[in-house]
């Protein structure tokens, strides 16, 4: 993949697994609007913050300026998101890419939209279905864990799907 926009929630989880580089290795591009970047910095000592500041001033993250004022947007449709997912959206929309993203509400805009959307679990297939990372289970076991939620679903059909089941 060329280019992804990241949504806070995935790329936080991410972070904390210490998947920076695997990310990288899953898209040449990786940005993140403005607001998402302050959403997942704005506290250096949570987990995942200093590694995404690192990623940022490495190159291996892209921060780029909101594409519209995630506060003020007149859609109704995305009027019941976060700051983050609507600026996430915008950003994907104006670059015309693929947009990472977990939350429910958020990715069904978002496909309204025409982009395509990618969830965490999704990326982490991807990247072990390029040998990126030797297993899912392990991750997706340690994310939720540390409270992120992912279905039961969710979990089984990407296990699955990885010959992990």
């Amino acid at each position: 993949m060329k280019l992804i926009v990241c949504d806070a929630s995935p790329l936080i989880v991410i972070a904390r697994s210490g998947l920076i580089a695997v990310l990288k290795g899953t898209a040449e591009n990786v940005m993140v609007p403005e607001t998402v970047f302050a959403a997942a910095t704005i506290d250096l000592a949570l987990p995942g913050a200093e590694a995404i500041r690192v990623a940022v001033e490495a190159g291996h993250i892209q921060v780029r300026p909101d594409v519209a004022r995630p506060d003020t947007d007149p859609d109704e449709e995305l009027s019941g998101l976060d700051a983050g997912e609507r600026a996430a959206i915008h950003l994907a929309c104006a670059l015309q890419c693929p947009v990472l993203m977990d939350e429910r509400r958020g990715r069904q805009a978002a496909r309204r939209r025409g982009l395509s959307v990618i969830g965490g679990a999704g990326l982490r297939l991807n990247a072990r279905e390029r040998g990126l990372i030797p297993a899912l289970g392990p991750i997706l076991e340690r994310w939720r864990q540390s409270g992120y939620f992912l279905s039961a679903t969710l979990v089984k059909a990407v296990l699955e799907q990885a010959g992990e089941a």
